[in-house]
């Protein structure tokens, strides 16, 4: 990957919106796995799975907060996307 601006170049507000597109990956991600990766308490609780919607929905978040950030660091950083980063054919999303 390529960078044309480096992080330090940002102004303030740049840096918050790049800061901004980075937490709201972390958290859709975090919230994904939270619905999938779910671990039994021994004596509390037994995991069920997410109804499909809510599976859907928050893949669907994690999907369009992943191209927020892409966009975000390709404006800001004037950073190449990787190849197939975005693709939906390539099975990774």
């Amino acid at each position: 990957m390529e960078w044309g601006r480096k992080p330090e170049e940002l102004s303030k507000e740049q840096r918050e919106l790049l800061h901004r597109a980075h937490q709201r990956l972390r958290n859709a991600s975090h919230a994904l796995e939270a619905l999938t990766v779910v671990e039994p308490v021994r004596g509390r609780w037994v995991a069920r799975p997410a109804p499909h919607e809510v599976l859907e929905a928050a893949q669907n978040d994690l999907y369009r907060a992943c191209q927020q950030f892409w966009r975000v660091h390709q404006e800001l950083l004037c950073c190449d996307l990787p190849a197939g980063a975005l693709d939906a054919e390539s099975g990774e999303r």
